[in-house]
């Protein structure tokens, strides 16, 4: 009995870390439903309180017994602190103290583990599960509502589903990455939403790398700074296996290494943080009009950790026309009984080319046409 006794009491007289990897909503619904009496302390409180009595020159007696650490919070402490994570967390809470903690950094992470196998703690470690729509049954009726919205490109498409029926079909878990290229304007972007609101329940991490101009964002890509925003951190808080690089053509060439690691290993590592990245689809896009360009702008190393290649087309004249009546169509609402779309076509129809068109470019002439209509009417009146 008084083994028993003593084992109980070293049990309920230890720390109880439980580590959470993934995304916000992950984290939030993995937390218990507290109860009313229980005192539940945000990390960043605590350390404002801790701070309060240091201050003050009294000393620190208030313990916390539930202690909640958000993965931004560790981007609100000065950096020297990250050294220190572990130790911090415990000078703030009791020896009995409920932990729940959001996406690690490597340094706290490898702190706990070490403490756990010398010290009697308890760890552990809950990580999201992320999968790709693979239910056959549907996989027909979700290419065709694809392909409604992605007009003129039945080859690309021909090739997405290729890809997509492969991933549906296999379990894969090296990142699968696919360039889409060809110029702007003719469905890329679009394609990437479209599939993730077929195949990944609507939610995808998206960067647009045309903002990554210059050295300022090396803290981005590469983690030197654990207080700030990386990319591993966007990684570990994503909510779905599918990842969207918008532009890779716009991206400086000193961030590739940074590609070479996430395109080639099932686990990324920045100098922050650890990510596991199996089973994630990779989507890039670009500009380039050939396979040759990408070889020569890019460089073999990226090239090569290319998984799959997709051009897209310019738009023929069938295209273009089916284009326009659905911008105008889809427009309706906005000059409803103040102008037919006959009149919008009718208007618009000399100003679009029969080649050389993009979805943006024809976008731009509904739209001007649009104003220029409905100003007609005010504009007699000057």
């Amino acid at each position: 009995m008084l083994v028993l006794y003593r084992r109980w009491k070293m049990e309920t007289n230890m720390r109880n870390y439980h580590i959470v990897i993934g995304s916000k909503r992950y984290f939030d619904e993995y937390l218990p439903d507290f109860k009313e009496e229980d005192i539940v302390y945000d990390f960043s409180d605590s350390i404002k309180l801790s701070d309060a009595f240091r201050e003050s020159g009294r000393i620190n007696d208030h313990f916390v017994s539930i202690l909640v650490v958000r993965n931004n919070n560790y981007n609100g402490i000065v950096e020297n602190a990250h050294d220190r994570l572990g130790p911090l967390i415990e000078e703030l809470t009791t020896n009995s103290a409920e932990i729940y903690i959001h996406n690690p950094p490597r340094i706290l992470m490898k702190y706990l583990e070490e403490q756990h196998e010398r010290l009697p703690i308890k760890l552990s470690i809950s990580s999201e599960k992320y999968e790709i729509n693979r239910d056959p049954n549907i996989f027909i009726n979700n290419i065709k509502e694809i392909s409604s919205h992605i007009l003129g490109q039945q080859s690309a498409l021909t090739e997405i589903s290729k890809s997509l029926w492969y991933l549906t079909t296999v379990k894969r878990e090296k990142p699968y990455v696919i360039m889409l290229y060809g110029n702007s304007g003719l469905g890329k972007t679009e394609l990437v939403r479209e599939i993730a609101k077929k195949f990944f329940d609507g939610k995808f991490l998206e960067k647009h790398l045309s903002m990554f101009k210059n050295d300022n964002y090396t803290n981005y890509f590469f983690g030197d700074k654990p207080n700030r925003r990386s990319i591993g951190f966007d990684l570990l808080e994503r909510e779905s296996n599918l990842i969207f690089f918008d532009e890779l053509d716009k991206c400086p060439e000193y961030f590739f290494s940074t590609f070479y690691t996430l395109f080639d290993n099932v686990q990324f590592k920045d100098s922050t943080y650890d990510v596991n990245v199996s089973g994630t689809v990779i989507i890039l896009t670009s500009n380039y009009n050939s396979k040759e360009e990408m070889q020569e702008k890019l460089g073999l190393p990226i090239f090569y950790r290319i998984d799959k290649f997709i051009h897209f087309n310019e738009f023929n004249c069938n295209t273009i026309y089916r284009i326009v009546q659905n911008e105008i169509s889809e427009r309706k609402a906005e000059y409803n009984d103040k102008i037919s779309p006959d009149a919008i076509y009718a208007a618009v129809s000399p100003l679009v080319s029969t080649s050389g068109e993009n979805a943006r470019t024809i976008k731009y002439k509904v739209q001007q046409v649009i104003e220029d209509l409905l100003f007609e009417e005010i504009h007699e009146k000057f």
